[in-house]
């Protein structure tokens, strides 16, 4: 049961100094708002101020600002604190690596609410029963009806390639919703690497086997803590994570017995596919049965920008077979948005020339990787000339859309960004690997929320798949990378168009630091592997 927080924000800040205070405060904070806004930063406005900026996770994470953040509270606080978690505050101060247990009682005394990883499959159970409204326009029909050609007619195989926002999840699943029904017992394997790709899928395949389903069908959860016995299940669908269905595959014979009774395998996010260790596992499922289908969906079939033996690799498992949704002469991602299931992007660069140094080894380290390696990452977070332009370009953009998204270079930049958003006086989150999933579910469902409300979610490394909030209608892409598979992803969590239930109009505007490699056109990236694709 959660608890009514023990120390709210504001009442840390009414006994500490700005020094101490600055402690506290992710790096750089105080000097961004001191920037932006220095009358916040007087008189009463301070302590509301210092409040907003204030975030529990880093100053519990942080081994210092966690001794700060402790000997900050009042004695009898102490003592309550002392008697939920069971150790003593010297103890709390000191331990550079807590256990989940105390960590979460620490997050949940300063006011964010948890759950232990064990308690959420009292929640989402691992399997359940959907029982017997969701259709497709007419360009999803269309490329359904390829696809099936492919899988049932031809190579058994086929890649769909549709960009983020025109409806591969959906159209897949109706696709899936009619192998099902044309299987006495038909058991479908859908493959993704992160839970909310996963969770994204399953939530599609309820509303479409409610609406055309012929019979009560298994739906089983294989990711993260759900672990189901995959022995039992003959007739229905599996979620997995990659990651877990590798390691249950090791047994080789449990993957064989799977693979005996899968009658059609999905990849969501293939250009993932040819990863050796994803590889095998997908080869094993469906070569056991050579009639399995295997269908890949992705909204950039490749894997890289200058590596084309990769792409090769890609269009190769799936028999070069493509489907893509054809106007003609016309882009597919201008034709779409033309006719309003995609959302007009205005696209900008925002140049900035960052202060940090680069030495020859970290050029070397930039030119050898596809992301910028996390020591550069990190100390471009703490910018403070980069930081300054970033949340002014917020603040502006906030004046026109009621969502916006940011994609941060680093976790700790994620939640200054936040902070100081906050501080400003806009409802702003964020949201990185280690937010807990309670929260984390919190944060996206008010961020969704329909209301007039500006928000601004700032994440890092969560939120460019698997995620959709129709109602953004703006990003700003602070995190650079040479991926253009990471690039397009991004730019996708917020052109879905009006008569996708999204934005007539939206905005992407990419920071470029003048020392690092950038991209900015969603549409070169849409076209960049049709070379690799022509028959």
């Amino acid at each position: 049961m959660n608890r009514s927080p023990g120390v709210g924000r504001e009442q840390l800040f009414t006994q500490l100094d700005n020094a101490r205070a600055t402690q506290l405060l992710p790096s750089g904070a105080f000097e961004l708002i001191n920037a932006l806004r220095p009358d916040l930063l007087k008189n009463d406005k301070r302590t509301k101020t210092l409040g907003r900026l204030f975030s529990v996770e880093l100053a519990v994470d942080d081994t210092r600002r966690r001794s700060v953040l402790l000997g900050a509270i009042p004695h009898t606080k102490a003592q309550e604190l002392e008697d939920r978690t069971g150790y003593s505050i010297d103890f709390l101060k000191e331990n550079t690596s807590l256990k989940s247990k105390t960590r979460r009682e620490l997050l949940g005394f300063f006011g964010v609410s948890t759950l232990p990883q064990s308690s959420a499959g009292d929640i989402t159970p691992d399997s359940e029963y959907i029982s017997v409204s969701h259709g497709l326009f007419s360009f999803q029909k269309k490329v359904a009806s390829e696809l099936e050609r492919y899988l049932y007619l031809e190579t058994g195989r086929a890649m769909l390639h549709l960009p983020t926002g025109a409806g591969k999840t959906r159209t897949a699943m109706s696709i899936v919703a009619s192998h099902l029904r044309n299987q006495s017992d038909g058991l479908v394997i859908w493959l993704a690497a992160t839970r909310e790709l996963l969770e994204q899928a399953l939530e599609e395949f309820n509303e479409t086997w409610s609406a055309v389903g012929d019979r009560p069908i298994s739906c089983v959860r294989f990711w993260s803590h759900h672990d189901p016995s995959l022995e039992h299940f003959r007739d229905g669908i599996v979620f997995a994570g990659l990651a877990k269905l590798n390691f249950y595959g090791r047994k080789r014979e449990r993957i064989w017995d799977l693979g005996d009774r899968t009658t059609m395998v999905v990849f969501d996010e293939a250009h993932q596919a040819v990863a050796r260790t994803y590889r095998d596992v997908v080869e094993t499922l469906i070569t056991r049965n050579p009639k399995t289908p295997l269908l890949g969906l992705s909204a950039t079939p490749g894997r890289t920008w200058g590596n084309p033996e990769a792409d090769i690799a890609v269009a190769e498992m799936f028999h070069g077979n493509k489907v893509i949704l054809d106007f003609g002469a016309v882009n597919p991602i201008k034709g779409l948005m033309d006719e309003g299931y995609l959302a007009t992007v205005e696209f900008s660069l925002m140049n900035v020339e960052p202060g940090i140094k680069l030495t020859s080894t970290d050029l070397s380290e930039i030119a050898d990787n596809l992301d910028i390696p996390s020591h550069i990452a990190l100390r471009l977070g703490q910018d403070t000339q980069r930081n300054l332009r970033v949340l002014q370009r917020i603040l502006e953009l906030s004046k026109a859309h009621t969502r916006i998204i940011v994609f941060a270079p680093s976790v700790e930049n994620a939640r200054l960004i936040a902070s100081v958003c906050r501080a400003v006086g806009l409802e702003a989150e964020s949201i990185t690997s280690g937010t807990a999933s309670i929260e984390r579910s919190r944060i996206i469902t008010r961020f969704k929320r329909s209301d007039a409300t500006h928000r601004v979610l700032v994440n890092y490394g969560v939120l460019t798949t698997g995620f959709d909030a129709p109602a953004a209608s703006a990003a700003l892409i602070a995190r650079p990378t040479k991926s253009l598979v990471l690039y397009s992803q991004m730019v996708g969590r917020i052109i879905r168009g009006p008569r996708a239930g999204g934005t007539e109009r939206c905005e992407v505007i990419t920071v470029v630091d003048t020392i690092l490699p950038g991209f900015g056109d969603v549409a070169q990236a849409f076209l960049n592997w049709e070379d690799i694709w022509t028959q």
